[in-house]
């Protein structure tokens, strides 16, 4: 992958397209995905109770269980279904942000959605076109390159995404290897903490997903 496959070149002017639409179905979306975690939270904690406790109750730690796998499964199909509205949201978002401020990014809107795909490259280059697109949609009456903002609202949103995926591998691979109660235990509590980052980051991307909407559409009506 060479570096000018991600700089961005200059392109004709987009036109500008409204993302309210799809912002709130991101939104709903993703509070869909802090429903599906909270239950999570919940089954999980009870079953590493369960894990903990003197005696285990089979038939009770088997219902539980149940439970927990289904809540894997929700979690998961949340997950998915937000994913591919985001980046369909996120990507539009980058085309408006190219119309707002031409030649003032750093990767081509294509990029948008594949950098959240490589492996490595969606460790950072997510964040630097969403600062970007921040960047851009500052309204104001203003052409060409968009003066830096405040950046603690993506700062922070993509801090708790990437801290999140540390106890989610570290789960995963307990998991694999786990043969023992504690070591059990051990998978569901980095568990745990994995769905609590993920609530977290979601709840800031709903957040950032209303107010880059709203940027965007006060700066569409500045044109």
């Amino acid at each position: 992958m060479s570096a000018d496959s991600i700089h961005a070149a200059p392109t004709r002017p987009a036109k500008v397209r409204s993302l309210r639409g799809l912002g709130a179905a991101v939104v709903v979306l993703l509070g869909l995905v802090i429903a599906a975690d909270v239950f999570a939270v919940v089954v999980g904690a009870r079953l590493y109770g369960l894990w903990s406790a003197e005696a285990l109750d089979q038939e009770t730690y088997s219902r539980w269980e149940g439970l927990y796998n289904w809540s894997d499964v929700a979690t998961m199909d949340t997950f998915l279904l937000c994913g591919v509205v985001f980046l369909v949201w996120f990507h539009r978002a980058r085309i408006n942000a190219e119309a707002f401020a031409p030649g003032a990014h750093r990767a081509t809107p294509a990029w948008a959605v594949w950098s959240w795909i490589v492996p490595v490259v969606n460790l950072w280059i997510p964040r630097l076109i969403a600062l970007d697109i921040w960047s851009a949609s500052i309204p104001g009456d203003r052409l060409g390159p968009a003066p830096r903002r405040s950046n603690r609202l993506v700062n922070a949103w993509w801090t708790l995404w990437i801290a999140g995926m540390v106890p989610t591998f570290m789960a995963t691979m307990t998991y694999a290897r786990a043969v023992e109660a504690d070591e059990t235990r051990e998978a569901i509590g980095l568990t745990l903490v994995s769905a609590l980052f993920d609530i977290a980051a979601a709840v800031l991307a709903i957040v950032f997903v209303r107010r880059l909407t709203a940027m965007q559409h006060r700066k569409a009506l500045e044109q």
